[in-house]
């Protein structure tokens, strides 16, 4: 029994590792602007390979707050965060590089707080933009991202990313 046992387990690392060497997986941060919202955002991000020429990105966004001053010395706290899941058509790509066009998912949520009193709202859209990944080395890489996202008013998201590949 512990020699199946021992086997089973052998069989198991033996195709994650060999699953692993196969498919990249990569996880970073992300820095951009939003301009609808007219404010900068840090976020985190992964990445999977799911083949040679497609990858997908999930990520989640956070909008530095915004004041809005309405006067008598009052002023409203707008608070913004979305959920992106892009997928990456690796048109170029080669040992170092990916150029890209994407096409995703994006959930953005909002919050205006004044005087203690809160109320928020959540908008489905669609990303549709181009990239590119520049490999630095065999873990690390940096990323650019020009993306338009369709939602209630739209807004177009320059990113720049850093992420490490494993």
């Amino acid at each position: 029994m512990k020699k199946l046992f021992l086997f089973i387990v052998m069989c198991c690392i033996a195709s994650v590792t060999t699953f692993a060497q196969e498919n990249k997986w990569g996880a970073g941060i992300n820095i951009g602007y939003g301009t609808d919202i007219s404010k900068p955002f840090i976020g985190v991000r992964a990445q999977y390979d799911i083949i040679e020429q497609l990858s997908i990105a999930p990520s989640f966004n956070y909008y530095f707050k915004t004041s809005e001053d309405i006067g008598y010395g009052e002023e409203i706290d707008y608070n913004y965060w979305d959920i992106n899941v892009d997928l990456h058509w690796n048109v170029l790509h080669g040992e170092s590089f990916k150029l890209y066009p994407l096409v995703g998912l994006t959930y953005m949520h909002g919050k205006a707080s004044y005087e203690g009193e809160s109320e928020t709202d959540g908008w489905v859209g669609a990303n549709v933009g181009v990239g590119a990944q520049l490999n630095l080395g065999t873990n690390w890489c940096v990323g650019v991202e020009a993306k338009y996202q369709i939602i209630e008013g739209g807004q177009f998201v320059p990113l720049a990313t850093i992420m490490y590949r494993f």
